[in-house]
């Protein structure tokens, strides 16, 4: 008999060990979407291997539920070390991890209850070792069958939930984490009232109540059921949203480029009606010469001069459409006080769309005069004069087409590490976009941007590198 003893008991240990390296793998394969090095995820897990497997040696030593939470938090807290971003989708991952694992061993116990009283039916052998070989052969499949499940159902999740790395809000965390939290409950609640029966009765409620294991079963597959759907509700949700902003973003660029359309039409007018007049124009001043109405003259040609002027962009690009987007982004810097250098020329071959051009220029100038604006109310507020400024230059490398903006940037430049592109302080439907079409469109000519923050002449500024290649 001692010896049996030994040979359950190292079946057990065995059993133990397999089926936490098992969810240990199925961890790292859930939370490895969303770590940034993605060989971090085997850290992860293998705090959560020494956890579970420590929990599983001695559990007459520590209650399995303070045991869990343990755990829980031992793995949020390396994540958290390795990866200070992300907050609460770390959470919500390690939660609903440990509540499908739950169902998963649930659903296996289930079945495995119910093989148990088969066995007893068909066998009645007294034969130990006979009775050993089949516990080894049960614990062997519920391992399998365990691991086949939590598997199965985390690559169910990642589906539903997709391997986006975002922020979440108070409310988009407690939307995706209630269900799995009352798993989580529900799971207590199970192991407390079977260890009060247990005590109580000296016999299992699973060996008694024969529906039992139904009403267990059953359960677990409607909560995982429920978690499922939840995550892929929530992911459809969260894309239409981001596709209404998107959607919004480039009906506001539309208007815009309409609005530019208009003024640059207007300015074809005027010229063209200004060019017609010159005649008349050049008769008047040679007339009042003629008589020696030198003053009536100089006032007539001033006249002219500021006519001209009037219908003439204040910056010179090299196609309208930019022209009148610089000019009105000038004037606006003029008049918050920015001073705006311009280097910017439009490329004349390589086939780059003016419309896609001015997302580029409108989002890019937008977001300068943004930070130039949150800069100068900080400055004023800590009574410091600083001069902003916002640089725009061009210029062709090969048959790259780039563009530079720069402007002066005293913050932090926080960089998302998921999009690649700073983190948005602004707050409202729409904002952070601008950026994203900026890359948008710089893919679109199979070239990309840059974001970083520089030192220029002896001042910190912000850089946004675009670079496009040329047909």
């Amino acid at each position: 008999m001692e010896r049996l003893e030994l040979y359950y008991q190292a079946a057990d240990l065995i059993y133990d060990i397999c089926t936490t390296l098992s969810g240990a793998f199925c961890f790292m394969v859930w939370i490895r979407p969303f770590m940034a090095d993605r060989r971090r995820a085997w850290y992860a897990a293998a705090v959560y291997f020494a956890g579970m497997l420590a929990g599983a040696v001695v559990p007459f030593y520590v209650n399995v539920m303070v045991m869990y939470g343990v755990v829980m938090l031992a793995v949020f807290l390396v994540m958290g070390r390795m990866e200070r971003s992300y907050t609460a989708q770390k959470l919500f991952l390690i939660i609903t991890f440990f509540c499908v694992r739950w169902q998963a061993w649930r659903v296996v116990s289930c079945i495995s209850n119910e093989l148990y009283l088969l066995k007893t039916t068909l066998i009645r052998s007294a034969d130990g070792m006979l009775w050993f070989g089949l516990y080894a052969v049960q614990s062997a499949f519920d391992t399998v069958l365990g691991s086949f499940l939590m598997y199965g159902a985390v690559r169910c999740l990642l589906w539903a939930y997709g391997k986006q790395r975002e922020h979440m809000n108070i409310r988009e965390f407690l939307l995706l984490v209630m269900p799995s939290m009352s798993g989580v409950f529900a799971y207590g609640l199970f192991r407390y009232y079977n260890y009060i029966y247990e005590r109580d009765s000296g016999q299992s409620p699973f060996n008694i109540y024969g529906g039992y294991d139904y009403i267990i079963l059953v359960y677990s597959l409607v909560c995982f059921a429920t978690i499922l759907v939840m995550t892929y509700v929530f992911r459809q949700w969260k894309n239409e949203q981001e596709g209404d902003k998107q959607k919004e973003v480039l009906a506001s660029q539309m208007r815009d480029m309409q609005s530019h359309i208009n003024e640059v039409e207007q300015l074809y007018r005027d010229m063209r009606r200004l060019r017609h007049d010159m005649g008349n124009h050049l008769m008047t001043l040679e007339q009042l010469y003629g008589r020696g109405d030198y003053k009536e003259a100089v006032r007539y040609a001033r006249t002219l001069q500021q006519e001209v002027q009037a219908v003439s962009s204040e910056v010179v690009s090299g196609n309208p459409v930019t022209d009148v987007i610089l000019s009105g982004r000038k004037k606006e810097m003029e008049e918050k006080g920015i001073h705006f250098e311009c280097d910017f020329h439009y490329p004349q071959t390589g086939g780059i769309d003016a419309f896609d051009v001015s997302i580029i220029l409108n989002n890019g100038l937008s977001n300068a005069i943004e930070a130039m604006e949150r800069e100068s109310a900080a400055r004023q507020e800590q009574a410091e004069r600083y001069m902003t400024f916002v640089s725009l230059e061009s210029r062709l490398v090969k048959n790259m087409f780039m563009i530079e903006l720069v402007n002066s940037y005293r913050g932090e430049l926080q960089i998302d590490e998921a999009s690649g592109l700073p983190l948005t302080s602004k707050a409202g439907a729409g904002h952070g976009f601008g950026l994203v079409n900026i890359r948008h469109v710089a893919r679109k000519y199979y070239g990309d941007v840059e974001i970083a923050k520089e030192i220029r002449e002896g001042r910190s500024c912000c850089v946004l590198r675009v670079m496009l290649q040329l047909a």
